[in-house]
């Protein structure tokens, strides 16, 4: 269950919204046209969220071995999170047509939840899959929540 609120817990201060809210996610046009092609860009915002202040550097890496590589590092007043994903050139492709779209429109999305599993004989850690939650905001909210709650495409660390 650790696991779980972590993964939520990045994504609430990653997003600046509440998963049981309404989300709206909002990119800068620079950000935006740098991830089209995943080029290297950096830029940080400042969100305010329940009376705190947060600052996310967000960090579009390159392409590296096949995969797009992107961090966020999320500060808020009690602690700090990173936030490393790795995307496919089909997810790279969705995450933008989501940004560019600037609807308000409403969506609703069964975000999964999942619990990291160590393996007794091997060691090996994977993830299982232990339920959803059901989120609701703009498209891009949403294209975003959907990877960077799924420990296989993002991994968050406490730093």
């Amino acid at each position: 269950m650790k696991k779980i609120s972590l993964v939520m817990i990045v994504a609430l201060l990653t997003m600046g919204s509440c998963a049981f809210a309404v989300g709206y996610t909002k990119f800068s046009s620079k950000f935006i046209k740098n991830f089209k092609d995943c080029d290297k860009y950096e830029e940080t915002i400042t969100s305010e969220f329940e009376g705190q202040t947060f600052v996310t550097n967000r960090q579009i890496q390159g392409w590296k071995n096949g995969f797009c590589k992107y961090q966020e590092v999320i500060k808020s007043p009690d602690s700090t999170y990173q936030l490393n994903c790795s995307f496919t050139d089909i997810q790279v492709d969705e995450l933008y047509s989501a940004m560019k779209n600037r609807s308000r429109d409403v969506e609703r999305y069964e975000l999964e939840s999942f619990v990291q599993q160590k393996d007794p004989k091997t060691g090996e850690i994977k993830y299982v899959s232990v339920g959803s939650t059901t989120i609701k905001g703009n498209k891009a909210y949403i294209a975003w929540a959907k990877y960077q709650n799924n420990p296989y495409f993002c991994v968050p660390k406490k730093l």
